[in-house]
Parts: structure tokens; C-alpha cells; sequence
């Protein structure tokens, strides 16, 4: 089974520029969220990179997809990337996510760079 959770943090956000391919696929929004990482705002896009810092957080969003696999292959052109793999800025993954109520949870997220590689909950 295919990990229906996707953390959004930069223009997948709603009110953001890009949030209309989630809106289009029927992603539904679950609750705003955090994840072990720090912001690269270097470059165009926003970026997150892991990092073992305590207290490191970046803030965003979490949806549910309606068809995780179909929904992810879009999103990954949307994002720049082809099967999850990095041929542009972006590369999808996973992350434990932790929501504004301490619960926490695996979701795929776009890391910027070579981020961590799917931990196995299910590739598409």
C-alpha cells in the first residue's frame, strides 16, 4: 500500500503559487505539521534539508492524497523530478512528520538536493 500523506512547506502550500495541482487532484488538507530540517531559501524554491540539529524545524502542511500513486507521478513532474529520482532541484522522499497535536507520522515530502530516499513505506 502506497503512503497516502504528503507534507507540503513551500509553493504546494495553500495560498501559494503551485497549490492548484493539489486543489486539481482532490488532496485533501489534514493539519499543519513540522519536519526535522532546515530552510534553504538560496535558490528560486524554497528548499528543506535534513539535519541532526535539535530544535530545527520546518513548518508546513499535511494532505491526503486520493490516489497516492497517480497523484505523485503528477506532482513529481510539477516538482522536477521523474519517479521520485533527482534530474532537477528536487527529489521525493519521506520524513516523520510531527503535527500541531505531537502526533507523529511517515509522509512524503520534495527535499531539495539528494534528501533522504524513501524509508519503505511504499513506493508508488
Amino acid at each position: 500500500m502506497t503512503c497516502p500523506l504528503l507534507f507540503v512547506y513551500g509553493t504546494l502550500r495553500r495560498g501559494e503559487e503551485l497549490h492548484h495541482h493539489l486543489r486539481r487532484l482532490g488532496a485533501r488538507f489534514a493539519r499543519r505539521a513540522r519536519v526535522a530540517a532546515v530552510l534553504d531559501k538560496r535558490r528560486r524554491y524554497p528548499g528543506a534539508r535534513p539535519t541532526g540539529q535539535r530544535g530545527k524545524w520546518v513548518r508546513g502542511e499535511i494532505f491526503v492524497l486520493r490516489r497516492p500513486a497517480q497523484d505523485l507521478r503528477v506532482l513529481d513532474a510539477v516538482e522536477g523530478t521523474v519517479n521520485g529520482a533527482l534530474p532537477g532541484e528536487f527529489v521525493r522522499g519521506t520524513a516523520e512528520v510531527v503535527s500541531n497535536n505531537a502526533v507523529r507520522r511517515d509522509a512524503w515530502m520534495y527535499w531539495l538536493g539528494a534528501g533522504p530516499l524513501t524509508k519503505g513505506i511504499g513506493a508508488p
